[in-house]
């Protein structure tokens, strides 16, 4: 189960780093995020903090991955359709604009 975890991760930490590909390949990077989530608690260590770090990138980055996604998906109906549970990477519309005050943001460390 491991090694199937640091692929999850690896692929999460690879899409992080491409906020300007299409809007697709993002909302699979939050599906991709919902399934880390779900063995989140079986992570090694490094992969914990790896993930954390990947997550403050995204935070960050919230508004170039919004503008992205935003042409491929209205985040608020998506949630509402999807059933999606509140989760800060499915909330990008709400952090977008917000993403300026990451400096001084608890979740971005």
């Amino acid at each position: 189960m491991t090694s199937r975890v640091n692929v999850l991760v690896e692929h999460y930490i690879a899409h992080i780093h491409f906020p300007e590909v299409s809007g697709a390949e993002h909302l699979e990077m939050l599906q991709l995020r919902d399934k880390i989530l779900s063995v989140e608690n079986s992570l090694a260590s490094a992969d914990k903090r790896a993930l954390a770090i990947a997550d403050r990138r995204l935070i960050k980055s919230a508004n170039e991955f919004y503008a992205e996604l935003s042409r491929f998906i209205n985040f608020d109906d998506h949630r509402k359709s999807q059933q999606i549970p509140p989760r800060r990477w499915w909330y990008l519309d709400v952090l977008a604009p917000l993403a300026f005050l990451c400096v001084f943001c608890v979740l971005c460390g």
